[in-house]
């Protein structure tokens, strides 16, 4: 929960992976290699990575909505939802530390900006697009603007990126386990862990997972994690959803919550890296290069469809459903282009270029349609 993805990394929040996006039909290399340019290219797997937690969200945010307002939905999907409920959001969360040391690269001052128009304010934003739907009395209640609502993810972000920034001469994997042992403290200071209420304890649990994505980049940059990593983290993961689906909510076992989450996510990394270009994946990926749409357009549609269209519950509503919002969220990103303000806050520079960019695409076509003496001289000079 959620995105959308912009300089800003994230479900979430819909950045340029590594670069632009790869051009290459065959199956996709594992590991980055440098482009002409002197960037990385960009790695398939973490697209598919974001693009999956986003298809889970929305599909548990739905069954949710379903249970409120049609008073049921299909047992395999609460099921299933319960079962990956521990992974989704850490899989967002670990894909969003991957690019910490990338967006690091820039001047301080630029790169809180970014994180300012690309992370707050969408954050405010689509808060506040929620209150109409959800009620407008949480509006004076400063706690579910911070994390009572799923935009939570995006504050989450931003701290994450903060902390990043003001210990970027630290390894994140000493951050990342200084969330471990925090989050593991908190009951021994005396604060029991709020899990489902307004208190963000949950911003302390979940930083393991996005700066453990920022350490275990160098690794996963230079190929396939191997299969005796893969299976064993796999096989915990399974076991770890198992149980999470026979309690019916999301195991919070202190240190050994998050250390299995991690390996979770860490197996279906190395699985995704190995995964070749298949055309059925192709929207996963494209879903997930812009997960801060998706993300965060999703849920105001899901419960619109839950409040004010009355069908029967089963399968057949789910999947109607499941379609709508997943169309709606791929008409969004199409959108994008002239709805941009809604997920990072527009600015004068960013008008300018568009501005620029109109007027030489003006000024080519009519080159293209006036002649000019000698031009095709010059033309075939140039095809030569």
């Amino acid at each position: 929960m959620t995105s959308s993805t912009s300089s800003t990394a994230s479900p979430a929040t819909g950045t340029r992976a590594l670069s632009s996006p790869a051009t290459a039909t065959g199956p996709a290399r594992a590991t980055s290699a440098a482009a002409p340019t002197g960037e990385p290219t960009r790695e398939h797997w973490m697209d598919l990575l974001r693009g999956t937690a986003i298809l889970l969200v929305i599909a548990h945010h739905l069954r949710l909505v379903q249970q409120i307002w049609d008073g049921g939905t299909p047992w395999a999907m609460v099921e299933l939802s319960e079962a990956l409920a521990p992974f989704r959001m850490p899989a967002l969360l670990f894909a969003s530390g991957l690019l910490l040391a990338r967006s690091l690269r820039r001047p301080p001052v630029r790169f809180l900006a970014g994180k300012l128009r690309g992370l707050l304010w969408p954050w405010l934003l689509w808060s506040a697009v929620m209150l109409p739907i959800l009620g407008w009395g949480h509006a004076d209640e400063p706690l579910w603007w911070l994390n009572g609502m799923y935009t939570w993810f995006l504050a989450a972000l931003f701290c994450y990126y903060v902390i990043g920034l003001v210990t970027r001469r630290i390894h994140p994997g000493w951050i990342a386990l200084a969330s471990v042992v925090v989050w593991t403290a908190l009951p021994l200071l005396g604060a029991a862990h709020d899990w489902l209420g307004p208190r963000p304890d949950k911003f302390i649990f979940y930083a393991v997972f996005f700066f453990a994505g920022a350490a275990l980049r160098p690794l996963l940059a230079r190929g396939p994690l191997p299969w005796p990593v893969v299976v064993p983290a796999l096989a915990v993961a399974a076991g770890w959803a198992a149980y999470a689906s026979k309690i019916d909510a999301e195991p919070r076992v202190p240190v050994l919550a998050q250390l299995v989450i991690l390996l979770a996510v860490i197996g279906a990394v190395g699985v995704l890296q190995r995964l070749p270009r298949l055309l059925a994946l192709r929207p996963v990926e494209w879903l997930g290069r812009n997960s801060v749409v998706p993300y965060l357009v999703h849920l105001p549609v899901v419960e619109m469809l839950g409040r004010h269209v009355d069908l029967p519950a089963g399968w057949g509503t789910f999947l109607l459903y499941y379609a709508i919002t997943l169309g709606v969220c791929a008409l969004a990103v199409g959108l994008r282009s002239w709805t941009g303000f809604l997920y990072a806050f527009p600015t004068r520079r960013r008008a300018s270029r568009s501005a620029e960019r109109a007027l030489a695409e003006a000024s080519e076509a009519v080159e293209q349609t006036v002649p000019t003496p000698g031009r095709e001289a010059v033309g075939a000079g140039v095809r030569r």
